[in-house]
Parts: structure tokens; sequence; C-alpha cells
């Protein structure tokens, strides 16, 4: 499955050449892009042997815009990590953070061979209507907004709010700012397959998975993250004190850590 649109993928060569490691594939989640993995996880997946990738999805930093953000759709964007998977000279293991981890979730049934699917912060497999009808209630114009405009900005469109969804509790004001300015507009749609169009169904092929969590995520709750790895009969690590955006946490070695074990035991 060749993409018709240009998706743009950082790349990271293993540290002191080739290995026998199985590639990684990183899946960024909504409103965010492959920038959100440079200098951490990148890094620390080259550091320790492996051959590292980086997803902007299409529509998302360096990628090609395919149609207006509204209209992506869950399924387009499994497409283009497919799309990605299939260029690889051997099965990656692929981790998705949030919405990410969604798409690995929907990655596990489509016809590409993976090593593994690492789910970090996702998405749980019910998708997001405990998150959708916390946000209802307590921003309820923020709310009112994203859905009279079909567009998911309003919901990290003031920088304190974004903090309070992404980062840790005591995020200096030039590492909000500087992240916030960052964050752009995401599918409408996509939201409407996870709130209950497109759930993912229990995967039939015995692959690999991994769950880590942040116990003090403001998004997704750590019964959540539970509950989905208890799903695909995985192990889910829970980061102490560690907020929704793990890989951009003061914890963000010990997530990265977790993934790193996991994916060395797959090779």
């Amino acid at each position: 499955m060749m993409p018709t649109h240009h998706l743009n993928v950082i790349h990271k060569k293993p540290k002191g050449g080739k290995s026998g490691r199985p590639p990684v594939l990183l899946v960024h989640g909504a409103w965010h892009g492959a920038w959100c993995w440079e200098g951490n996880f990148l890094d620390r997946f080259a550091e320790a042997g492996f051959e590292v990738h980086a997803i902007d999805l299409r529509g998302h930093g360096e990628s090609e815009t395919v149609k207006a953000m509204r209209w992506n759709r869950i399924a387009d964007y499994v497409d283009d990590v497919a799309s990605v998977v299939e260029t690889f000279d051997r099965p990656p293991v692929v981790i998705g953070h949030s919405m990410g981890g969604y798409i690995c979730q929907h990655l596990m049934h489509r016809p590409v061979e993976i090593a593994g699917a690492g789910l970090l912060a996702t998405v749980p497999y019910y998708g997001v209507i405990k998150t959708t009808a916390k946000i209802a209630v307590t921003r309820p114009i923020d709310f009112a907004k994203a859905n009279l405009f079909w567009t998911l900005y309003p919901l990290v469109a003031r920088p304190a709010a974004a903090k309070h969804m992404f980062l840790d509790s005591d995020a200096d004001a030039k590492a909000i700012a500087d992240f916030h300015a960052r964050l752009i507009d995401e599918s409408y749609w996509g939201f409407l397959d996870m709130l209950v169009f497109d759930l993912p169904a229990k995967p039939t092929r015995n692959i690999p998975v991994l769950v880590v969590g942040g116990q003090l995520d403001t998004l997704f709750s750590s019964d959540s993250q539970v509950a989905t790895a208890a799903r695909y009969g995985a192990i889910c690590h829970l980061i102490e004190n560690a907020p929704h955006d793990l890989m951009l946490s003061k914890q963000w070695e010990s997530a990265a850590d977790h993934f790193v074990e996991w994916a060395a035991s797959l090779g």
C-alpha cells in the first residue's frame, strides 16, 4: 500500500551501526506531530541500538494535507502507518501515544506484519466516551465550540488548558508556551470514530502488546490503561506522577525504558 501523498518520517540510525533488533516506528497522538518524540524517545531507542522512525500523520507536521483536517478518519491514519510499515525490511515494533495507540490497536487488524504494538497513554479500546463526558461537564463552553464548528482546537486553544491536559503540573511558563505553539487542530471525524463509529475489535493475531500509562493522566485514567492491557493480554506499567504526555515529562526515561526493554525482547 503506497501512499498517494507525502508522509514525513523522521529517522535516526542505531548507535554503533546496524543491529539485529527490530526497527521501531513511533506514532504521535491528536494535536501533536513527530516532533513530540524528538530528543527523548528517538534518542533513547537509537542509543539502545534500534533504527527508529517517527511519522507525521497526514495533515500534521511536514506531511501532506490530503483533505481538510476535520474530515480525516481514524482509518486514514491507520492507512498512513500501514504504508510506512510496508517499507521496512522486517516487521517493526510500532509504538503509539494516545490517539496513536488507538491507531496501533486498529493496525493489528491490517494485513501488515508488525513485531509488536506499544501503547503509551493510549485511548482505551472502548474509545473516548468517558473522557468526552468529563470534558463536556468540566469545560462546557470549549466542548460546545468544538461541536458547533467541527474542530477540536478549542480544547487546546488556551495554554493553561493544554498544560492541564498534557504536561507536568510544575511545567514552567516557557515550556508551556513552546509546547502550545506546536499544537494544531485535530480531526473532528477522528474524534467521532474514537467515540463510537470505529472502535477496534479484539485482534485475532497473537501480536505482543505493552501498555504504559501515567498515574496523573487527566485524559485517560490508570484504570483505562489497565483495562486495555487486560484486553490484549498485556503487561501494564503505570508511571508515578506522570502526565498524559509521558514522552515529554520528567518521567520520560522511565516510560521509554519500559518500551526499550520490551522491544529488545522481541528481536
